[in-house]
């Protein structure tokens, strides 16, 4: 599948010479206004692209429930167990959003190859650095709610165990696991449709290291010798 419905039309938009399909531009410096230079590039597009990303998602997301399966091969959904302790949460935690950061220069590169800016735009490395800035400036706030979860626990303890008599603790971690929950499986949909792509096997993670987490916070509320059960 071509990635443009005219590939000469959409060359010469890109490079200026034309604002819209068929009519020169007059500017001596060959920009065109950025709003009508992306929507005259978008009418050309076909969705070459969009598959692409959607299958190497959907490729991604396949090969990491795989590798989640083939580690837990031996046991049934009940006996899945956390990691042996709080601190492989807090790292694996905080390796899933970190890595984040090369998967979004990943995605302006490839963006940027896909000729999705104008030849004329600020370099890509400014969207690269504010986006790693956003990610900085908000990993501490994201490590205080992973600690929230697992200071004090013992672990390890079955993924899908709950306190013992203890119903409005049951609800209530399972609630906070849920607020956090649904919104980072919407956003992987969306990455496994539309990328990055790359962050598809770390959003992955982070969900079954939430349901780990809960765990994690139920073993405060059970005594010692019920931990593992």
């Amino acid at each position: 599948m071509p990635a443009y419905t005219d590939v000469v039309a959409a060359e010469r938009i890109r490079t200026g010479q034309e604002c819209e399909p068929g009519i020169p531009n007059a500017n001596p410096d060959r920009r065109c206004p950025d709003e009508q230079w992306y929507k005259a590039m978008n009418n050309l597009r076909t969705r070459k692209w969009r598959f692409v990303d959607a299958g190497a998602g959907l490729v991604a997301s396949g090969l990491t429930v795989c590798g989640f399966m083939w580690l837990g091969r031996k046991k049934t959904w009940r006996e899945l167990s956390t990691p042996k302790g709080s601190l492989w949460i807090i790292g694996l935690a905080s390796a899933a959003w970190l890595l984040q950061i090369p998967a979004y220069d990943l995605l302006f590169m490839t963006e940027l190859a896909r000729g999705y800016y104008p030849p004329w735009s600020d370099s890509v490395m400014i969207p690269m650095s504010q986006v790693q800035d956003i990610l900085l400036w908000l990993f501490l706030p994201y490590l205080v709610i992973w600690l929230v979860f697992v200071v004090g626990s013992r672990l390890p303890v079955k993924v899908f165990s709950n306190a013992s008599g203890r119903p409005l603790v049951n609800a209530f971690w399972t609630g906070v696991t849920a607020l956090l929950f649904v919104p980072i499986a919407l956003i992987l949909i969306g990455a496994i449709l539309d990328g990055p792509t790359m962050i598809v096997p770390l959003l992955w993670l982070v969900l079954w290291l939430l349901l780990c987490a809960r765990s994690a916070a139920l073993t405060r509320h059970r005594p010692a010798r019920l931990a593992l059960m």
